[in-house]
């Protein structure tokens, strides 16, 4: 039924008018035609006793609430029942205060809800929120945080839970704070069709990524998808989403967050608030319908923690090497230039070709190109230059100096082959130093100059060149220069000896 134009709409009109606001903008606003508001701008005061169906008025509650504001958190997208709490809620209840909103301004409030049936431990679906949260480090660097959303289909309790990104490792670990949360998990887990969660999507039957997988039958939960762009399929996470981040964003719309630990306690506040409150179709809250119906249907934890895993596909190097991390992990050489695929755990890598391990390693995270490798993944002839020249370039460096040998047997234990070269150049220029010095000057030079790399932890064939001149400088003192001036400007002197005077008068003109 068509509504009429009443005295308390008039008004609004006017006061819209008074703003300086268009025709058009008022008509959408309060969904009227633009003709009735260009009627009401042309009759000026008179209008509110024309064109009026019911002399409603305002209630009394209403005339001390500033609506512009309330107007303006709705169009930023705030939840109505947090705005209520903050501008009425000691005033009228929310039902009458929502009920006054959608009658003066039924554009602004659109909405549809669809209501499905779960059982006790069934459900949990699972989604990153879209909209990020901004802190700011001790330094002033400006960072975004990305928000973890989990939700009990059943009691409709709510995890929420604050990472730097949305990488594997975050996808996993926030899956294992939230069923660490829950005190278990459901049989059930439906995420959105995000990589790295699923490899590749079908209607019928999607690839779940494998360290995915693996974590879902370590919690005995078995991942089902939602279609894609099909939203309704986790309705509940899309709606909790909305809940958390309109109530989050509203409290905290005026702090400054310094770090993620802070971020994470402000929403842990706003989620056992969200969790603590009574549901408005349960009759009680949703922890309550959680601790009585629910939380005794979920399936216990594992006693041993989940591991962090990732999987990956690699292609074997012609140095029988695959590059994980910045940091390259020897393969057995039958396996060059075929793909393996790697599995990546907290403390170990694994390359496996097919379902067969072929090698096992300790995990380096340094990401400084370093070369874990193993003497029996190297062909013959690998191994034989690997153990051969190495012994070649010590027995020189032992004939040179006793510390230049301690420097490259340390550097060939770390990794012989990706040291060859720099223990190669250091021979090189101590021998020359031997050769321009003489060995009795030499050896303490070279011992000194192994003391400042190591000291200064720069084990580098040009370092050691720079500390030998510097220390063959300090012995032989720098080159004299005999600067004489001209005669004619005793201000302007030239580098080369004048043999065209005397001795005695030199020395009166320096």
């Amino acid at each position: 039924m068509k509504r009429g134009l009443t005295v308390e709409r008039i008004r609004e009109v006017q006061r819209l008018i008074e703003q300086g606001l268009s025709d058009r903008i008022i008509a959408k606003a309060l969904s009227l035609r633009r003709t009735r508001v260009s009627e009401i701008r042309k009759q000026g005061d008179q209008a509110p006793t024309l064109c009026v169906s019911s002399p409603e008025l305002p209630p009394d509650w209403a005339q001390g609430i500033d609506w512009e504001s309330v107007l303006s958190d709705i169009r930023k997208g705030y939840e109505i029942k947090r705005i209520w709490e903050e501008q009425a809620e000691g005033k009228t209840g929310y039902v009458n205060f929502w009920k006054y909103l959608n009658r003066t301004y039924p554009s602004l409030l659109k909405g549809s809800v669809t209501l499905r049936d779960f059982v006790p431990g069934g459900h949990t679906e699972v989604d990153w929120a879209g909209k990020k949260v901004r802190w700011v480090d001790e330094s002033g660097k400006k960072h975004r945080a990305h928000l973890f959303l989990g939700i009990l289909c059943y009691s409709q309790k709510i995890f929420a839970w604050a990472s730097g990104n949305e990488k594997k490792e975050n996808w996993g670990l926030a899956h294992q704070k939230m069923y660490a949360a829950f005190s278990g998990s459901t049989r059930v887990t439906v995420p959105d069709n995000l990589k790295t969660g699923i490899k590749r999507t079908h209607l019928y039957d999607p690839d779940i990524n494998p360290g995915y997988l693996e974590l879902a039958l370590h919690y005995g939960t078995v991942i089902v998808p939602g279609r894609v762009r099909k939203p309704k399929d986790k309705a509940l996470i899309e709606g909790s989403v909305k809940i958390v981040c309109r109530y989050f964003f509203f409290l905290y719309r005026k702090h400054t967050f310094r770090s993620l630990l802070e971020i994470n306690e402000a929403l842990r506040r706003v989620v056992d608030r969200i969790n603590t409150r009574p549901h408005s179709r349960f009759g009680v809250s949703r922890q309550e319908r959680f601790e009585k119906d629910e939380k005794g249907a979920l399936r216990p934890l594992p006693e041993a923690p989940f591991e962090q895993l990732y999987w990956k596909t690699c292609r074997v190097h012609p140095d029988c090497t695959v590059c994980l991390e910045k940091t390259y992990y020897s393969v057995p050489f039958r396996l060059r230039e075929k793909e393996v695929r790697v599995k990546v755990t907290l403390r170990q890598v694994e390359i496996f070709e097919g379902d067969e391990r072929v090698a096992l390693h300790a995990r380096d995270v340094s990401r400084g190109g370093h070369r874990i490798l193993e003497n029996a993944h190297l062909p013959p002839n690998s191994r034989a230059y690997r153990e051969n020249i190495p012994q070649y370039v010590l027995s020189q460096a032992k004939s040179l100096s006793p510390e230049l040998h301690s420097l490259l047997d340390d550097l060939f234990q770390e990794d012989a082959l990706g040291h060859l070269r720099r223990a190669q150049g250091l021979i090189r220029t101590a021998r020359q130093e031997v050769v321009r010095t003489g060995a009795a000057v030499a050896v303490p030079h070279i011992a000194q100059a192994i003391d400042h790399m190591r000291r200064f932890q720069t084990i580098r064939v040009a370092a050691f060149t720079r500390f030998l001149d510097q220390l063959r400088l300090q012995v032989s003192g720098s080159p004299d220069r005999d600067v004489v001036r001209k005669p004619g400007n005793p201000m302007l002197r030239k580098t080369e000896t004048n043999d065209s005077l005397p001795p005695l008068q030199l020395q009166e003109i320096r």
